[in-house]
Protein backbone atom coordinates (compact mmCIF):
# COMPACT_ATOMS: atom_id res chain seq x y z
CA UNK A 1 0.00 0.00 0.00
CA UNK A 2 2.90 2.57 0.82
CA UNK A 3 4.49 1.70 -2.58
CA UNK A 4 1.12 2.13 -4.42
CA UNK A 5 0.28 5.46 -3.37
CA UNK A 6 3.82 7.04 -3.94
CA UNK A 7 2.94 5.68 -7.73
CA UNK A 8 -0.59 6.83 -7.75
CA UNK A 9 0.63 10.07 -7.12
CA UNK A 10 2.92 10.13 -9.81
CA UNK A 11 0.60 8.99 -12.45
CA UNK A 12 -1.67 11.89 -11.36
CA UNK A 13 0.46 14.37 -11.14
CA UNK A 14 1.71 13.24 -14.79
CA UNK A 15 -1.83 13.30 -16.26
CA UNK A 16 -2.37 16.92 -14.93
CA UNK A 17 0.62 18.21 -16.53
CA UNK A 18 -0.62 16.89 -19.24
CA UNK A 19 -4.00 17.97 -19.50
CA UNK A 20 -2.43 21.71 -19.22
CA UNK A 21 -0.82 21.14 -22.89
CA UNK A 22 -2.76 22.39 -25.11
CA UNK A 23 -4.16 20.68 -28.15
CA UNK A 24 -1.65 21.75 -31.29
CA UNK A 25 -3.77 22.15 -34.33
CA UNK A 26 -1.89 21.53 -37.94
CA UNK A 27 -2.97 23.29 -40.58
CA UNK A 28 -3.35 21.46 -44.04
CA UNK A 29 -3.67 23.99 -46.78
CA UNK A 30 0.08 23.93 -46.60
CA UNK A 31 -0.56 20.40 -47.93
CA UNK A 32 -1.91 22.60 -51.42
CA UNK A 33 0.48 25.41 -50.92
CA UNK A 34 3.34 23.83 -50.60
CA UNK A 35 4.81 25.93 -47.46
CA UNK A 36 7.02 24.79 -45.10
CA UNK A 37 5.76 26.36 -42.01
CA UNK A 38 2.35 27.91 -41.13
CA UNK A 39 1.95 30.32 -40.15
CA UNK A 40 4.23 31.71 -42.36
CA UNK A 41 7.17 33.28 -41.19
CA UNK A 42 8.14 37.23 -41.75
CA UNK A 43 10.39 37.69 -45.04
CA UNK A 44 11.88 40.72 -46.55
CA UNK A 45 9.21 40.64 -48.77
CA UNK A 46 5.82 40.75 -46.64
CA UNK A 47 6.93 41.51 -43.63
CA UNK A 48 4.55 40.18 -41.42
CA UNK A 49 4.42 38.77 -38.01
CA UNK A 50 2.07 36.20 -38.56
CA UNK A 51 2.76 34.72 -34.80
CA UNK A 52 -0.25 35.72 -32.56
CA UNK A 53 0.76 38.54 -29.69
CA UNK A 54 1.83 37.63 -26.44
CA UNK A 55 0.44 39.36 -23.71
CA UNK A 56 2.19 39.71 -20.05
CA UNK A 57 -0.12 37.69 -17.74
CA UNK A 58 -2.09 36.06 -19.99
CA UNK A 59 -2.45 32.51 -21.54
CA UNK A 60 -0.63 32.01 -24.79
CA UNK A 61 -0.98 29.05 -27.58
CA UNK A 62 0.02 29.04 -31.04
CA UNK A 63 0.60 25.85 -33.28
CA UNK A 64 3.16 25.61 -35.87
CA UNK A 65 3.20 23.23 -38.47
CA UNK A 66 5.94 21.93 -40.67
CA UNK A 67 5.06 20.25 -43.69
CA UNK A 68 8.02 17.88 -43.68
CA UNK A 69 9.25 17.02 -47.48
CA UNK A 70 10.95 13.77 -48.58
CA UNK A 71 13.78 15.45 -49.96
CA UNK A 72 16.20 18.27 -48.34
CA UNK A 73 18.38 19.49 -51.21
CA UNK A 74 17.88 16.63 -53.30
CA UNK A 75 18.59 14.23 -50.72
CA UNK A 76 16.15 11.46 -49.39
CA UNK A 77 15.35 12.27 -45.49
CA UNK A 78 13.52 9.84 -43.37
CA UNK A 79 12.26 12.39 -40.51
CA UNK A 80 12.55 15.78 -38.97
CA UNK A 81 13.77 15.50 -35.62
CA UNK A 82 13.08 18.52 -32.53
CA UNK A 83 14.62 17.78 -28.93
CA UNK A 84 11.63 17.99 -26.69
CA UNK A 85 13.41 20.79 -24.32
CA UNK A 86 15.41 23.49 -25.38
CA UNK A 87 14.69 23.50 -29.07
CA UNK A 88 12.86 26.90 -29.44
CA UNK A 89 14.96 29.52 -28.89
CA UNK A 90 14.15 33.00 -27.20
CA UNK A 91 10.94 32.12 -26.21
CA UNK A 92 9.00 34.84 -23.75
CA UNK A 93 9.63 33.60 -19.59
CA UNK A 94 6.54 31.84 -19.03
CA UNK A 95 6.17 30.22 -21.76
CA UNK A 96 7.50 26.53 -23.09
CA UNK A 97 6.56 24.01 -25.97
CA UNK A 98 5.17 20.56 -27.13
CA UNK A 99 5.29 18.50 -30.25
CA UNK A 100 2.45 16.12 -31.92
CA UNK A 101 3.65 13.24 -32.03
CA UNK A 102 4.96 13.91 -28.12
CA UNK A 103 8.42 12.54 -29.15
CA UNK A 104 8.51 15.32 -31.63
CA UNK A 105 9.80 13.21 -34.60
CA UNK A 106 7.97 14.41 -37.80
CA UNK A 107 8.60 11.87 -40.80
CA UNK A 108 9.27 12.58 -44.05
CA UNK A 109 5.60 13.21 -46.04
CA UNK A 110 3.95 14.32 -42.85
CA UNK A 111 2.47 16.57 -41.01
CA UNK A 112 4.76 17.29 -37.74
CA UNK A 113 3.25 19.83 -35.12
CA UNK A 114 4.48 22.20 -31.97
CA UNK A 115 2.32 24.25 -30.01
CA UNK A 116 3.92 27.25 -28.16
CA UNK A 117 2.35 27.67 -24.77
CA UNK A 118 2.06 29.28 -21.17
CA UNK A 119 1.78 32.57 -19.73
CA UNK A 120 4.32 35.62 -20.31
CA UNK A 121 5.41 36.54 -16.46
CA UNK A 122 6.40 40.22 -15.89
CA UNK A 123 10.42 38.77 -15.27
CA UNK A 124 9.96 39.81 -19.24
CA UNK A 125 10.63 43.19 -20.58
CA UNK A 126 7.34 44.57 -22.38
CA UNK A 127 6.65 45.34 -25.06
CA UNK A 128 9.50 43.60 -27.00
CA UNK A 129 9.33 41.73 -30.62
CA UNK A 130 11.36 38.45 -29.79
CA UNK A 131 13.25 37.11 -32.76
CA UNK A 132 11.90 32.97 -32.02
CA UNK A 133 14.07 29.73 -34.18
CA UNK A 134 12.90 26.14 -33.98
CA UNK A 135 16.20 24.16 -34.01
CA UNK A 136 15.66 20.59 -35.81
CA UNK A 137 17.95 17.86 -37.21
CA UNK A 138 16.68 16.51 -40.63
CA UNK A 139 17.88 12.98 -40.77
CA UNK A 140 19.10 12.02 -44.39
CA UNK A 141 20.42 9.07 -46.03
CA UNK A 142 23.97 10.61 -45.61
CA UNK A 143 23.15 11.42 -42.49
CA UNK A 144 22.14 14.56 -39.89
CA UNK A 145 21.17 17.65 -40.83
CA UNK A 146 21.31 20.04 -37.98
CA UNK A 147 19.42 23.64 -38.89
CA UNK A 148 17.30 26.24 -37.24
CA UNK A 149 13.99 27.32 -38.96
CA UNK A 150 12.77 30.05 -40.03
CA UNK A 151 16.20 31.28 -40.91
CA UNK A 152 18.58 28.31 -41.92
CA UNK A 153 20.70 30.67 -43.40
CA UNK A 154 21.03 28.20 -46.88
CA UNK A 155 22.39 29.89 -49.70
CA UNK A 156 19.73 30.98 -52.34
CA UNK A 157 16.92 30.97 -49.18
CA UNK A 158 15.60 34.20 -48.52
CA UNK A 159 16.01 35.74 -45.22
CA UNK A 160 13.25 34.56 -43.16
CA UNK A 161 12.08 35.14 -38.76
CA UNK A 162 9.61 34.21 -36.81
CA UNK A 163 9.03 37.40 -34.63
CA UNK A 164 6.44 37.31 -31.72
CA UNK A 165 5.59 40.45 -30.42
CA UNK A 166 5.42 40.75 -26.96
CA UNK A 167 2.76 43.28 -25.14
CA UNK A 168 2.05 44.91 -21.76
CA UNK A 169 -1.55 44.45 -20.29
CA UNK A 170 -2.33 46.79 -23.17
CA UNK A 171 -3.52 44.11 -25.29
CA UNK A 172 -6.71 42.93 -23.37
CA UNK A 173 -8.31 45.82 -24.95
CA UNK A 174 -9.82 44.14 -28.16
CA UNK A 175 -8.19 40.94 -28.18
CA UNK A 176 -10.45 39.73 -24.92
CA UNK A 177 -13.77 41.12 -26.80
CA UNK A 178 -14.56 37.30 -26.98
CA UNK A 179 -18.04 35.34 -26.50
CA UNK A 180 -20.24 38.48 -27.07
CA UNK A 181 -22.26 38.02 -23.61
CA UNK A 182 -22.50 42.32 -23.14
CA UNK A 183 -24.18 44.22 -24.97
CA UNK A 184 -22.99 46.72 -22.88
CA UNK A 185 -19.54 47.22 -20.46
CA UNK A 186 -18.48 50.09 -19.02
CA UNK A 187 -17.53 52.32 -15.53
CA UNK A 188 -18.30 55.28 -14.39
CA UNK A 189 -16.70 57.15 -13.64
CA UNK A 190 -13.42 57.21 -15.09
CA UNK A 191 -10.83 58.36 -13.86
CA UNK A 192 -12.21 57.35 -11.01
CA UNK A 193 -10.63 58.44 -6.73
CA UNK A 194 -11.74 55.39 -4.76
CA UNK A 195 -14.65 53.76 -6.20
CA UNK A 196 -16.08 52.85 -9.92
CA UNK A 197 -19.48 51.50 -10.72
CA UNK A 198 -18.96 48.97 -13.09
CA UNK A 199 -22.55 48.18 -15.50
CA UNK A 200 -22.90 45.51 -17.55
CA UNK A 201 -25.58 44.33 -19.53
CA UNK A 202 -25.17 40.79 -20.26
CA UNK A 203 -27.15 38.60 -22.40
CA UNK A 204 -26.80 35.54 -20.46
CA UNK A 205 -27.30 34.58 -16.75
CA UNK A 206 -24.48 32.05 -15.07
CA UNK A 207 -21.27 32.85 -12.45
CA UNK A 208 -18.51 34.97 -13.89
CA UNK A 209 -14.98 36.12 -12.66
CA UNK A 210 -14.59 39.88 -12.55
CA UNK A 211 -10.24 40.38 -12.66
CA UNK A 212 -8.05 44.07 -12.91
CA UNK A 213 -4.27 44.04 -13.98
CA UNK A 214 -1.77 46.48 -14.03
CA UNK A 215 0.17 47.72 -17.16
CA UNK A 216 2.94 45.06 -16.37
CA UNK A 217 0.06 42.13 -16.17
CA UNK A 218 0.04 41.75 -13.02
CA UNK A 219 -3.54 40.45 -11.35
CA UNK A 220 -4.14 42.79 -8.53
CA UNK A 221 -8.02 42.11 -8.10
CA UNK A 222 -10.10 38.95 -8.52
CA UNK A 223 -13.67 38.08 -7.43
CA UNK A 224 -16.74 35.84 -8.85
CA UNK A 225 -19.92 37.33 -9.88
CA UNK A 226 -23.63 36.29 -10.42
CA UNK A 227 -24.71 38.35 -13.80
CA UNK A 228 -28.46 38.50 -14.23
CA UNK A 229 -29.71 38.53 -18.05
CA UNK A 230 -29.93 42.15 -18.54
CA UNK A 231 -28.37 45.57 -16.41
CA UNK A 232 -25.73 44.33 -13.54
CA UNK A 233 -24.47 46.85 -11.61
CA UNK A 234 -21.40 46.40 -9.13
CA UNK A 235 -18.99 48.35 -7.46
CA UNK A 236 -15.21 48.74 -7.35
CA UNK A 237 -13.05 49.64 -4.45
CA UNK A 238 -9.52 50.51 -5.57
CA UNK A 239 -8.60 50.29 -2.09
CA UNK A 240 -4.70 51.04 -2.29
CA UNK A 241 -3.65 50.36 -5.62
CA UNK A 242 -1.68 53.43 -6.60
CA UNK A 243 -2.85 55.99 -9.59
CA UNK A 244 -2.57 54.84 -12.65
CA UNK A 245 -4.03 52.99 -15.74
CA UNK A 246 -5.22 49.39 -15.42
CA UNK A 247 -7.12 47.26 -17.17
CA UNK A 248 -10.49 44.88 -16.25
CA UNK A 249 -11.49 42.07 -17.64
CA UNK A 250 -15.22 40.46 -17.23
CA UNK A 251 -16.43 37.20 -18.38
CA UNK A 252 -16.50 33.01 -17.87
CA UNK A 253 -15.00 29.47 -20.28
CA UNK A 254 -16.96 31.09 -23.22
CA UNK A 255 -14.86 34.59 -23.18
CA UNK A 256 -14.33 37.93 -22.08
CA UNK A 257 -14.44 41.16 -22.51
CA UNK A 258 -11.67 43.82 -21.30
CA UNK A 259 -12.13 47.44 -20.54
CA UNK A 260 -9.53 50.26 -19.38
CA UNK A 261 -9.66 52.15 -16.09
CA UNK A 262 -7.93 55.12 -14.36
CA UNK A 263 -7.28 56.13 -10.80
CA UNK A 264 -6.66 59.26 -10.28
CA UNK A 265 -7.00 60.47 -6.57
Amino acid sequence: MKRTLPLLCAMLCATSIFAQTPNCVRDSSVLVSGALLSPAPWDTTTKQYNLKDACIGQAYNQSVTFNVPTTFQSIPITNVTVATTGAVLNLPIGLTYACDPPNCVFNAGTLGCIVLYGTPTVANTAPDTLDLGIKVTVNSLLGPIPLTFPNTGLPNVPEQHYYLALKTAECLVGTFDQGNQFTLLKNAPNPFGNQTLITAESLIAGEFRFEVFDLLGQRVHSQTLRLEVGTNEFTFDAGDLANGTYFYTLGNRDGKAARRMVIAR
